[in-house]
């Protein structure tokens, strides 16, 4: 009996080892096992008979860790397919309609090309000409408002000096401070030049009258140097005011 348990014990465990065996292959459709016999037998737990298998190449762990990175994987993945690196696209020659290469059909069979030659020429005459056009209405633009300024500075002008000629603004600068000639020593017409020729002869006047009264009380009336008779200063008669002065 215990020879019996050993061998049941080394049966199990050769089964075991056939299993994880199977479960590490990979089993091409041609070689699964189709016989109910060895199915059963195999639920069972008795070893299957061993059949052709493929076994795969272990991968190293720069090779496990190559696959997990994504640029790497994708290549892999391109690399690995039908197509390969090249994109597919569906209906890829005719352009789409938002393109500079798209045409349409009505305009892909035009088989006037003078007259189209024609009307290019022709827009293009055209849009020279609008060209010219727009440059010429600007240019007069601009000339007419050039002309339009020289006008207003030249009225401007005009009546600026016409302003200074009724103002007597630059006169100004030739007339004197005061009502007097210095010419032809003369006062000017007038009340400014009468008021100004009373004050002056009025200030001659008190001059005259101080000279006087001093000379009168300085000596006895000769020279004490000389000896002489000291010739009296001559008082002028007082100053008459104008009339106009005289009714205030």
């Amino acid at each position: 009996s215990r020879d019996g348990s050993l061998a049941e014990q080394h049966q199990q465990a050769d089964c075991g080892v056939a299993r994880s065996q199977i479960l590490r292959c990979e089993v091409s459709d041609a070689d699964v096992c189709t016989d109910p016999e060895v199915i059963m037998s195999f639920s069972r737990g008795a070893a299957p008979p061993i059949s052709q298998v493929n076994n795969l190449q272990p991968q190293s762990r720069k090779d496990r860790q190559a696959q997990q990175h994504r640029e790497d994987l994708e290549k892999m993945r391109l690399r690995n397919r039908r197509e390969g690196y090249c994109r597919y696209e569906e209906n890829g020659v005719t352009p789409k309609p938002d393109s500079l290469a798209y045409i349409s059909e009505a305009d892909r069979f035009v088989t006037d090309t003078a007259a189209v030659e024609k009307r290019e020429r022709q827009a293009a005459i055209a849009k020279r000409e609008q060209m010219i056009g727009n440059r010429r209405a600007v240019r007069a633009d601009s000339e007419e408002k050039r002309w339009r300024t020289i006008e207003m500075e030249h009225a401007m002008d005009k009546q600026r000096e016409e302003t200074m000629r009724q103002e007597a603004t630059f006169s100004k600068a030739n007339k004197t401070s005061m009502p007097y000639n210095p010419i032809n020593l003369k006062y000017s017409d007038g009340r400014d030049g009468q008021c100004l020729k009373y004050s002056d002869d009025a200030l001659k006047y008190r001059g005259a009258l101080r000279a006087d009264n001093l000379q009168r009380r300085s000596n006895s009336g000769y020279n004490p140097i000389t000896g002489e008779s000291v010739q009296r200063v001559s008082v002028p008669p007082p100053p008459q005011p104008p009339g106009f002065l005289s009714h205030m």
